[in-house]
């Protein structure tokens, strides 16, 4: 038998993990490169190198404070972060954002950017629009 799970299902599911509170970091290493999906899969907090710029950290993302939209794919968003750099410094790369849980701090997931951002200046900055979706599939 197969489970089908009907859009109205879809947005309780999503709203309902919208509803935890939230921490988004940057990350500085290449967390994925030469992994498999599977090994991918098994990443935690620890396989992350979060940036160390001056000015940086980690934002709180509350709980019931995303935007959320039904759908295939459901999806939710939260209002963009910026982490700005606050003095001139050793250059750095960000990769991307991964978000954990704030209770326990377990990763819950990560994103690339489209492009790895260096960031050396005073006055720059990095912004991130925190999202996640749920789609219909069938296994």
């Amino acid at each position: 038998m197969t489970i089908v799970i009907v859009n109205q299902g879809e947005e309780d599911m999503i709203d309902a993990l919208a509803a935890v509170n939230y921490t988004v970091h940057l990350f500085t290493n290449d967390a994925a490169a030469g992994l498999t999906q599977s090994q991918i899969d098994a990443l935690d907090e620890s396989d992350f190198t979060e940036a160390t710029f001056t000015g940086y950290s980690a934002k709180a993302l509350t709980g019931g404070s995303w935007t959320t939209t039904p759908g295939n794919p459901a999806a939710a968003s939260y209002s963009t972060q910026n982490f700005p750099r606050t003095a001139t410094g050793a250059p750095e790369t960000v990769y991307g954002y991964y978000v954990t849980r704030t209770s326990g701090g377990r990763l819950q997931w990560f994103e690339y950017l489209n492009n790895p951002v260096g960031i050396e200046f005073d006055g720059e900055y990095i912004q991130v629009t925190p999202r996640f979706t749920l789609r219909d599939e069938e296994d």
